[in-house]
C-alpha cells in the first residue's frame, strides 16, 4: 500500500472509532511503528487529529478527554505497578470505591486475579465488566450519563446515588498533582464523582503515575492535606517528600 493510501485509510478509521492506537495499525498495515508515528505527524499537522503518546484521537469540543482505549496502553507497566501494591491493602470484607481511572481498572483486574472478597463501589462501566462473573465481588454501580470516552457515568444521578453509599476504603487516580493546589482533573464532572468517592470514604489512596506530577489541570479534586495513602512507581523528589511530610500523606512505593 502506497503511503498516501494508508494517510487515507488511517483518517476513515480515525473517522469510524474516534481514536487509533499506533501498534493496531502497525500491525493492521504490516509496516513498522515508527512508520505509523510519522503517518499520524502529517495528519497531525493537516488538524485531522490529536496526537498522544501511544496514538491519537479526534478532539472533541465537548470532551478533550484521551480515549479509554488509547490511555489503557499508556504507562501500563507502571498501572500494574501501582495497581500491584494497591493489593496490599485490601481486605477480605472492604468496602471499596473505585473511579474510572486507568489505573483504577488494574486495581479491579487485581481484585479480581486475588479473589478477594470485598464489595465494590464504581462509577466505571470497564470495572463493573472485570466482576461480571465474579464468585466474590459484590459490585454496585452508580448510573447517571455515559461518558463515552471514559466508559464512566457521570452527573446528578450518579452524584446522588454515592451519596447515600460509604467505603472503607477509596482507589482514585487524578490527572494532575499539584504542589500548590492539589489533585486536579481535567473534567468537572469526573472531578465532582471523585470528591464525592473520597468524601464518602474513610480512608483515600491516591493512585498516580510519575509522570502527574508537577502538572495542573482546571477542577480540583481535593487539596493534598485530605489524601490519606499516595501509591506511586517513581521516587519523588525530597521537596515533594517533604511536602506530603508536612500534610501528613503517607507514600507507598512499588
Amino acid at each position: 500500500m502506497l503511503a498516501i493510501q494508508r494517510l487515507k485509510e488511517i483518517e476513515n478509521i480515525l473517522n469510524e472509532k474516534g481514536s487509533v492506537v499506533i501498534s493496531s495499525l502497525s500491525k493492521q498495515f504490516k509496516v513498522s511503528e515508527e512508520t505509523i508515528r510519522r503517518d499520524l505527524d502529517k495528519l497531525e499537522k493537516t488538524k485531522v487529529l490529536k496526537r498522544v503518546r501511544g496514538g491519537a484521537y479526534l478532539q472533541s469540543e465537548s470532551d478533550k478527554q484521551v480515549p479509554l482505549e488509547i490511555r489503557e496502553k499508556i504507562y501500563l507497566t507502571e498501572k500494574q505497578e501501582i495497581a500491584d501494591k494497591c493489593i496490599e491493602f485490601i481486605e477480605d470484607g472492604d468496602t471499596i470505591m473505585i473511579d474510572s481511572s486507568t489505573t483504577a481498572v488494574c486495581v479491579a483486574q487485581n481484585i479480581h486475579k486475588y479473589q478477594k472478597k470485598v464489595t465494590v463501589i464504581t462509577n466505571s462501566l470497564k470495572v463493573v465488566e472485570e466482576f461480571q462473573d465474579s464468585k466474590w465481588v459484590k459490585v454496585i454501580c452508580v448510573g447517571g450519563g455515559l461518558r463515552k470516552r471514559t466508559k464512566s457515568f457521570i452527573g446528578n444521578q450518579a452524584l446522588n446515588q454515592l451519596d447515600s453509599l460509604h467505603a472503607n476504603k477509596a482507589f482514585i487516580s487524578c490527572t494532575a498533582v499539584n504542589k500548590k493546589f492539589g489533585a486536579t482533573d481535567d473534567s468537572e464532572r469526573e472531578s465532582e464523582i471523585r470528591k464525592k468517592m473520597i468524601s464518602n470514604s474513610e480512608k483515600f489512596f491516591l493512585i498516580v503515575d510519575g509522570t502527574k506530577f508537577d502538572n495542573l489541570e482546571s477542577h480540583l479534586i481535593c487539596k493534598l492535606d485530605e489524601i490519606d495513602v499516595i501509591v506511586t512507581e517513581e521516587k519523588l523528589s525530597e521537596e515533594w517528600e517533604e511536602i506530603f511530610e508536612k500534610a501528613k500523606v503517607e507514600i507507598k512505593y512499588v
